[in-house]
């Protein structure tokens, strides 16, 4: 099968790899249906961050179990499934704690990811335990399904940062992840801002909410609350260069989440401005239990479905990661980024 493989010479290729089968009892055979290239993927391809060489990319993934092991008793040949690529061991130290999220392998060399240090789904195929694999709702798209992952993400983030319906939430950057932050903190009831420089993003953020921004148009709102300064409670950082930014617009006794990669930026703190405002930064690791809570709110909320905004066939996987960095790997020619979530389609 060809596989897009992340090799020793620091780019994507198409390569031929051997299919894989089911060789466990738990096993479960998926035929992929679509797979979403990620931020983090991104962040490899441009350097910002490292890359296993020989590693099939990609993790978010959903398809139709076409091949089970003899112990899998969950899901059956013909399910539709999400699949959850933070395969934690369950044998670490953090594993046996319950924080599956934080685990580092049986080895302690880091939780098996698929797409990051273990077979990806940037591929026809793929193979996994029945663990990681979730059934889908039977009317729930495949457009819906694929941001699951990424939703269970945000959930978790907001979870960490105790977000409830009284706070001010802004979320900086309306990319993928920033529209799903600010879908959810508005179906949480908060009060949300959302800020973006794309002039494409900025419209498609704006056909889901009038309160989006550059970031140059933030000002305090009229019409606050009698104490209320026009800060915010919460700040979500979904860019990863926008420290200085959330710093600027945190409320006294708020929390700012990091939340974007660019493993390149780096940001001098002030403690003291932390401590006598009692400003927290919130680093919630990978997500924790929120996966069904992201099937059932993706199932809530069909307005996810138009994040996915192109499909490309792998092989044209350099078009597709071209047009989201906005430029040429090669060249460093400038290029139209007009597209929210680009998915591959098989």
């Amino acid at each position: 099968m060809e596989a897009l493989i992340w090799t020793e010479l620091g780019r994507l290729e198409l390569s031929e790899k051997e299919c894989p089968s089911c060789c466990k009892p738990d096993d479960v055979k998926i035929q992929i249906e679509l797979t979403g290239i990620c931020g983090t993927d991104l962040a490899v391809i441009s350097g910002k961050e490292p890359g296993l060489p020989g590693v099939i990319r990609g993790h978010e993934a959903v398809g139709t179990v076409v091949d089970i092991g003899s112990a899998v008793n969950r899901v059956q040949i013909g399910d539709r499934v999400v699949i959850d690529p933070n395969q934690s061991c369950g044998e670490c130290r953090f594993c046996r704690k319950g924080q599956l999220h934080l685990c580092i392998g049986p080895d302690g060399q880091g939780m098996p990811i698929a797409g990051l240090n273990i077979s990806g789904t940037f591929a026809p195929y793929f193979v996994t335990k029945e663990s990681f694999v979730h059934t889908l709702p039977g009317d729930m798209s495949w457009e819906a399904a694929v941001l699951v992952e990424p939703l269970a993400c945000v959930l978790h983030n907001f979870k960490e940062a105790g977000v409830t319906r009284e706070d001010r939430v802004l979320i900086l950057g309306s990319g993928p992840m920033g529209l799903l932050c600010q879908i959810v903190s508005r179906a949480m009831g908060c009060n949300t801002m959302a800020t973006e420089i794309n002039p494409y993003r900025l419209s498609c953020s704006r056909s889901l909410s009038e309160k989006v921004v550059t970031p140059e148009e933030l000002t305090v709102e009229t019409g606050l609350r009698p104490g209320e300064s026009g800060k915010y409670d919460v700040v979500i950082d979904t860019v990863g260069t926008q420290m200085g930014l959330a710093e600027q617009w945190v409320e006294r006794g708020g929390r700012i989440v990091p939340f974007g990669i660019n493993g390149g930026y780096q940001y001098l703190l002030r403690p003291t401005h932390y401590t006598q405002n009692a400003v927290k930064i919130i680093g919630a690791g990978e997500y924790l239990n929120t996966f069904e809570t992201a099937l059932q709110f993706a199932a809530n909320h069909p307005e996810l479905v138009s994040l996915v905004t192109k499909r490309y066939p792998l092989k044209h996987y350099e078009t597709a990661i071209h047009e989201l960095l906005g430029y040429e790997l090669t060249t460093g020619n400038r290029l139209p980024s007009e597209t929210m979530k680009t998915v591959f389609t098989f």
